[in-house]
């Protein structure tokens, strides 16, 4: 058998890297286990933690495009999407990057979601009769992964894998998409 990623063969893409196995967790640094798996509201456990003030920075607001898989997960029938980037401070430092993928046929129904600003999403959800979640999903992306590329935008190197988690909200039956990447930052506030 020929090796696939031989000359003159296109090497395979990488696996999926997101899991809902928990056991992943137990390889995460301590403490950060407890970070990914609450289900409260990031801003607040931040600000908790932190002894800090808290923040929200804007990072990005743009058009995108789904993956294949993205457009599974989320149900959406095309590619196209909103996507709005922040990051969770303390003080003056970015402990959580978040993306959040909102498909062209929810924002159709949601026009809100592309109006946030600086306005936490969580706590809007939180607000929200009827609100669902799907379930968590884990993954440890290197720094090359696009997504954590763009979370480590500012600071190239700082870690050698970024620990991220990624749920899916359904308001009126049309789903967004929430991923979270856990900066090295954390807790060094």
């Amino acid at each position: 058998m020929q090796d696939p990623a031989a000359p003159g063969r296109t090497p395979l893409p990488p696996a999926d890297p997101w899991t809902r196995d928990g056991a992943l967790l137990h390889s995460a640094p301590p403490g950060l286990a407890a970070w990914l798996l609450d289900t409260g509201l990031l801003t607040d456990r931040i600000r908790m933690l932190s002894g800090a003030p808290h923040d929200l920075a804007l990072v990005a607001e743009r058009t995108g495009c789904l993956s294949d898989e993205q457009r599974a997960l989320l149900e959406a029938r095309d590619d196209r999407c909103f996507v709005r980037e922040v990051e969770l401070l303390a003080g003056r430092q970015p402990w959580v990057f978040a993306q959040t993928l909102v498909p062209e046929r929810t924002l159709e129904l949601q026009p809100w979601l592309a109006g946030l600003g600086r306005t936490p999403l969580g706590a809007v959800l939180a607000s929200i009769a009827g609100l669902e979640r799907g379930p968590f999903e884990f993954a440890t992306l290197a720094p090359a992964h696009p997504l954590a590329a763009r979370a480590l935008r500012a600071r190239p190197a700082a870690a050698d894998v970024l620990w991220a988690r990624r749920s899916w909200f359904a308001l009126g039956g049309r789903r967004l998409l929430v991923q979270e990447l856990f900066l090295p930052e954390l807790g060094r506030c």
